[in-house]
């Protein structure tokens, strides 16, 4: 071996000089000796009008009215929170809404996005609206903006948003070009009830004890398909694909079928309910049934299992091409996730359990559709 001849390669990180620039060290070998060089992986700050954050960092939008979560550039999960919010501005911001505050899923996102970043050492991004829904509803169609909120200080809160919302889009597509991709999850809680006082058994979350409850639970997995074309059978539904909000993911698997990413044994759906939370559409609960039982009638027919398919945020940030809202040209899918109380976010007690187990979910999906190679432990 010639030591003479071997040649001591180090790149040095320049740190927060750089922004969008960072390193870790890795091993090489020369002559059969071990040397050390540093090598550029995941930039670890972001620039935003002007100002650097580092992950981890909140960048605060209209009048702190709205968060954001700095994730790692190429962590390949955004968490929207659009609902849990309690404040009122300042001034006070009108209400122009009746629709309640989907209770406790700030906490659910942030339990999620902890037990994601135990896993893979990646912080996800978290964007969060603090102003209360019947004020403020992110999920509020653009053309119906101009009517509803009449209010500067509601309009300036919207658009703040999803100004931050598309920040954070754009940089995780551009972290993820190239490779696997990413995952938008838009998190909701509904209040679903069966029909009149009819009540059916569930299990509890906290103690594992068989319960009775009016409220439904459920899950519901929504991907910006009608409630109507998820009564249909397989052969209506694979005809779809451009008009859901996870169409990258089956453009890159042609050969499987697109009612299988809505029903099949690793549709999101299936996932959550391998980790013990119900939902539909999965491989269990595939279709939306009427039952005049459960759910009512109308008309004097037989009443449609309640869901929620997914609103203007999981159309807009997904990859619909099809539709009134369309979405991106790129590989980041969005799935809306209405949960129930009762057995996902009444509580921190649950919260704890239920958050891990929609996380699991979440990369056990990572996994199998885009090939990620995460550890994922409960």
């Amino acid at each position: 071996m010639k030591t003479n001849l071997k040649v001591l390669l180090t790149i040095c990180c320049l740190g927060q000089l750089m922004a969008f620039a960072s390193c870790k060290k890795n091993s090489v070998t020369i002559d059969n000796e071990e040397e050390t060089v540093v090598s550029k992986t995941t930039p670890t700050s972001v620039t935003f009008k002007g100002v650097t954050y580092n992950v981890g960092d909140t960048v605060y939008g209209y009048k702190n009215y709205i968060k954001l979560v700095v994730g790692d550039n190429n962590a390949p999960l955004i968490l929207g929170v659009p609902h849990d919010g309690l404040n009122t501005g300042s001034p006070v911001i009108p209400e122009t809404g009746d629709t309640g505050r989907d209770l406790n899923t700030k906490l659910l996102a942030k339990s999620i996005a902890s037990a994601f970043k135990n896993d893979t050492g990646m912080q996800p991004w978290m964007i969060i609206n603090e102003i209360g829904r019947k004020r403020v509803d992110p999920n509020t169609y653009p053309s119906d903006v101009p009517s509803r909120y009449t209010d500067p200080e509601a309009v300036n809160t919207y658009n703040s948003y999803h100004e931050l919302l598309l920040f954070a889009r754009t940089t995780v597509a551009a972290g993820t070009a190239g490779t696997q991709g990413a995952l938008f999850l838009d998190i909701h809680g509904h209040a679903h009830q069966y029909d009149g006082s009819h009540t059916e058994q569930y299990t509890s979350t906290t103690t594992g004890n068989t319960l009775q409850s009016a409220f439904i639970d459920q899950t519901e997995v929504g991907y910006g398909l009608s409630n109507f074309s998820l009564e249909k059978d397989n052969t209506y539904l694979n005809a779809l694909a451009d008009s859901s909000s996870i169409r990258n993911i089956a453009l890159a698997h042609p050969s499987t079928s697109f009612s299988q990413l809505i029903r099949g044994t690793y549709s999101f759906g299936a996932l959550l309910e391998g980790q013990s939370v119900h939902a539909v559409p999965g491989n269990i609960m595939q279709i939306l049934e009427r039952n005049a039982t459960l759910f009512g009638t109308v008309s004097g027919k037989p009443d449609r299992r309640p869901y929620f398919n997914g609103g203007y945020c999981t159309r807009k940030y997904g990859t619909i091409n099809k539709g009134s809202t369309t979405g991106f040209n790129d590989n980041i899918a969005a799935i809306q996730i209405e949960t129930p109380g009762i057995t996902v976010r009444n509580n921190a007690s649950i919260i704890a359990i239920s958050g891990p187990r929609i996380k699991k979910a979440v990369i056990n999906y990572l996994n199998y559709w885009y090939g990620y190679t995460f550890t994922n432990t409960y």
